[in-house]
């Protein structure tokens, strides 16, 4: 299992990558195979990596555990000393719902979870689909994943850009949940030993959220995780997160 390391030095974060997909995932890349992963990862420089490929609707749980086993015998294979992490990422679907059994959660290295895949068919949508309205069930859905005691990690949190309505305003949801909102959500994290992700995408897409994010961890004493969501090997290379988050946060 992994354990969090509490710090808020950019350049330390950088050295893991916990947000990566293999060909297991559909939407990766032919290229991302575990021996190029490896082999990417170590030439950037980094010391830790988690390979999470999705776990939907159309996956079983055995076929999540048998994933995990080859890419672990690929890696053993491989060699080396980079410490890899096998995990997925995990789907909390809606409020106090996720996929996965318990055999699949003690089965991983790490569980990360999203909360706000609304783009798939099956996930769960509010009543109310104005911003403020996923911004309450957004709320709700990583309140409820925190408190199972299931996660390890929010990937991408309370970012909007898998929500159709929002999708030409990617930070509306975000504008739309109060600090102090967000501030329960972090302080619920850090006492749950959570860790909220600082992922590419959303610095990128809603800087506004990260900033909100970093400085209000900071202060409530937030763990993070960084993790670009690979999808392609040029992706695995933390450097150019690390460079934003510094101009954005420091």
């Amino acid at each position: 299992m992994y354990f969090h390391e509490m710090t808020y030095d950019i350049d330390i974060l950088a050295r893991q990558n916990l947000h990566i997909h293999t060909t297991f995932s559909g939407c990766a890349k032919a290229e991302m195979t575990v021996d190029s992963i490896i082999d990417t990862a170590v030439n950037a420089g980094l010391e830790m990596i988690a390979l999470t490929d999705h776990f939907n609707t159309d996956n079983t749980n055995e076929q999540c555990i048998e994933r995990n086993l080859l890419l672990r015998q690929q890696a053993e294979q491989k060699g080396g000393n980079l410490k890899i992490l096998f995990s997925n990422e995990l789907s909390c679907y809606g409020i106090g719902k996720t996929l996965e059994n318990d055999k699949v959660r003690q089965a991983m290295d790490y569980n990360l979870y999203t909360c706000n895949h609304y783009h798939l068919d099956y996930w769960e949508q509010p009543e109310d689909k104005s911003a403020r309205g996923y911004a309450v069930h957004t709320h709700k859905m990583i309140s409820s994943i925190i408190k199972s005691g299931f996660a390890d990690c929010i990937a991408h949190p309370i970012m909007a850009g898998y929500v159709r309505t929002l999708k030409d305003d990617v930070g509306a949801l975000s504008r739309a949940m109060t600090d102090n909102e967000l501030g329960s959500l972090l302080e619920l994290a850090a006492a749950n030993e959570v860790a909220f992700e600082i992922n590419i995408g959303a610095v990128g897409n809603d800087p506004e959220l990260a900033k909100r994010m970093w400085a209000l961890g900071k202060e409530i004493g937030t763990y993070f995780n960084f993790g670009t969501d690979a999808h392609r090997l040029e992706n695995i290379d933390t450097r150019a997160l690390a460079t934003l988050a510094k101009k954005l946060f420091e």
